[in-house]
């Protein structure tokens, strides 16, 4: 027992060094019950009323540690100790994630309440959907959902028109060719994967249900009431879960079109927020790319990969197509799910496709056209290799190495040159042309595009945001963020927009962390960077986004929990501000002079009118806020926040319910 509390104390000493912190003792080592620390009237009343009342919105990691009857060498004081073990779990209470430790057990206490919908149907799943939204699928096998001719037709139109930004990977003609062949197996009552196989069936059944969600959405403008959308849902589930049967039950070796029906339903899991089946079915895609060898580059001499033999032109691009939208898809999922990438860039050489449109191929190469207009798969290259520059941020400034942060700041430079010049690179209808000048094709790729650009500066350069060595790359942070909220804010309106980017509601997340961040960043250091006039725009917009995003949460547990961290982090800024605003009087023992300074004309518009402090405003004094935030934010960090919406929640029946566990 004496050995365990040793290794305890020899951590806490650890931690105190290496964050440069003094450790207080009160009281040596003796036998029995070791003395309680000496009175502190701060402490007692803290601890009287977390005694009292558990429920208040202050930091859980505040919690008097239980009486332990145990020998111990000496009792460590909680006032200075950034670790307490509490049974049998270390909190750090010096962690700059302190605010998501508390919306993680506000998540955790709403769990199975009316108003959130994380409850016994998403955790009672199978392993590789657990947390998600179930789906609204009737039992039986009956196909009088599948759509009548004319509705097929149309729904195949609006998805290669409307639902296709950048992940084009198939040929529209040959596609519409399936369809026909799908259509009249249906009108014979046939089976409906008897004339095309299991894999080209599953793709039809995809198309047809992400464009009945996304057709619903631009005729009502993205306007969606619970229950309108669960019928809409019900619609596309059924169909979407049809095709997931005939890729799961799909016999032999893996095809072009394995690969592309797996793809396509990842991409509809994404855009319905089943974020954890679209992690594992994604999995099982990049598993087929790899087989079938389309990370690499067709040997003519060697013939080599060998799946790639005596394949037409049409078939040869749409291995290309595929395979980098897959790498796109895995470079994005890594980052919003703070996880590895799969696919290892010293393990590619695969050409991007050919700049050629779908009705220029033919399967001997492409036609001639007499106008060489604007190409669609620009966009898709162009996608792919910003996001290979992001892989590059990942896996160099994010590195879980032991890279001084000099490193990473040099990686950081590099890399946001690389973006610069990728930004330069683009032709004049995704780069420079106005967006609204365009066609709706063209204007959703270079929206999407642009929001690529913005985000990727951020991903580059937010771990500097709380660097006092770095301020060129805190501009361009902020800025970029600026930019971000931009975007989104002009196209929350078009449901056309919006909703044609699975990981929107990801972008906006990114950008308002960061700007809360960066106020408790102003709040505890003197900083001038940005010009309040500025800044002033930018709290603006991010409370305009802030409610673009919970007014998209309607039934989507993802971005509810998006909202709860994000109010947790904006209640942390206003804190900061707060107390640097008004310190409080050691003398008075609280913050009887609060009232005195409400100026809000610098710092968060809103702060005057906000609820910042729960039910308890002398929360906010002891333990409430992290004064030394930006000390103890680590580059990990955020990648901890990314993952935040995603984390497993324990099982409440085998959790404290004081205390709640430490992030994985």
């Amino acid at each position: 027992m004496k050995k365990r509390t040793m290794r305890t104390v020899g951590k806490i000493l650890s931690n105190c060094a290496k964050k440069k912190i003094s450790c207080a003792y009160d009281a040596k080592y003796g036998r029995g019950r070791p003395p309680t620390p000496p009175p502190s009237t701060t402490i007692n009343e803290h601890q009287d009323r977390s005694r009292s009342d558990q429920s208040q919105e202050t930091s859980i990691w505040q919690q008097p540690a239980p009486v332990s009857h145990e020998v111990s060498d000496s009792q460590v004081d909680y006032r200075t100790s950034p670790e307490i073990e509490i049974e049998g779990q270390y909190f750090d209470s010096t962690s700059g994630l302190n605010f998501l430790h508390r919306a993680w057990k506000k998540l955790f206490q709403k769990e199975g309440s009316a108003s959130y919908d994380s409850n016994d149907a998403e955790r009672n799943q199978l392993l590789t959907s657990a947390g998600d939204r179930p789906f609204h699928v009737e039992n039986g096998t009956s196909y009088d959902f599948i759509p009548d001719i004319l509705t097929a037709r149309k729904l195949l139109q609006f998805y290669f028109e409307t639902c296709v930004v950048t992940y084009r990977m198939f040929h529209r003609q040959t596609v519409e060719g399936w369809m026909e062949v799908f259509l009249k197996d249906c009108q014979e009552r046939r089976p409906i994967a008897r004339s095309l196989g299991n894999s080209r069936t599953a793709i039809l059944l995809t198309i047809m249900a992400i464009a009945t969600l996304r057709s619903e959405r631009v005729r009502v403008n993205g306007e969606m009431s619970k229950e309108n959308e669960s019928l809409v849902l019900q619609r596309s589930d059924q169909l979407f879960c049809a095709g997931m049967r005939l890729s799961d039950a799909e016999m032999g070796f893996p095809r072009l079109e394995s690969a592309q029906a797996r793809l396509i339903q990842v991409l509809y899991l994404l855009q319905t927020s089943r974020m954890n089946k679209g992690w594992y079915t994604f999995g099982n895609a990049f598993h087929i790319t790899l087989s079938l060898g389309m990370h690499r580059r067709r040997d003519e001499k060697r013939d080599f990969p060998f799946t790639s033999r005596r394949q037409n032109y049409i078939t040869s691009e749409c291995y290309k197509r595929t395979f980098w939208a897959a790498y796109i898809i895995d470079r994005y999922l890594s980052v919003v799910f703070g996880r590895p990438r799969l696919y290892q860039d010293d393990d590619i050489d695969q050409d991007f496709p050919d700049n050629v449109n779908d009705e220029d191929m033919t399967p001997q190469g492409p036609s001639i056209s007499d106008d060489p207009a604007d190409c669609y798969i620009d966009a898709l290259i162009f996608h792919a290799k910003i996001a290979r520059i992001i892989g590059k941020v990942s896996r160099e400034v994010y590195s879980v190495g032991d890279l001084s942060n000099q490193d990473r700041l040099a990686a950081a430079h590099r890399l946001g040159r690389e973006l610069h010049e990728w930004r330069a690179s683009l032709p004049p209808h995704l780069g420079t042309v106005k967006p609204s000048t365009l066609m709706p094709s063209f204007r959703r790729q270079a929206i999407a595009l642009q929001l690529a650009y913005s985000h990727a500066l951020i991903h580059a350069n937010r771990p500097f945001l709380l660097s006092e060595a770095a301020s060129e790359n805190v501009i361009e942070c902020i800025f970029a963020t600026k930019a971000s909220l931009e975007i989104i804010n002009r196209i929350a309106g078009d449901s056309t927009l919006f909703h044609s980017f699975w990981w929107t509601h990801y972008v906006i997340f990114c950008a308002l962390a960061v700007v809360y961040v960066w106020e408790i960043q102003r709040a505890t250091r003197s900083t001038d960077e940005i010009d309040d006039q500025s800044l002033g725009k930018i709290f603006d917009l991010a409370e305009k986004c802030r409610g673009h995003l919970k007014r998209a949460s309607t039934g989507l547990s993802q971005n509810q929990r998006y909202s709860v961290i994000l109010d947790e982090l904006r209640s942390e800024a206003q804190r900061c501000r707060f107390m640097t605003e008004n310190p409080p009087n050691p003398r008075q023992g609280g913050l009887h002079g609060r009232e005195a300074n409400t100026n809000t004309d610098i710092g968060f518009p809103f702060l005057q009118n906000s609820d910042m402090f729960g039910s308890d405003p002398e929360a906010m004094l002891h333990g409430g806020i992290i004064p030394n935030m930006p000390d103890s934010f680590l580059f990990s960090d955020w990648q901890t926040l990314d993952s935040s919406a995603f984390l497993p929640f324990p099982d409440p029946n085998s959790v404290s319910p004081t205390y709640f566990p430490t992030v994985p």
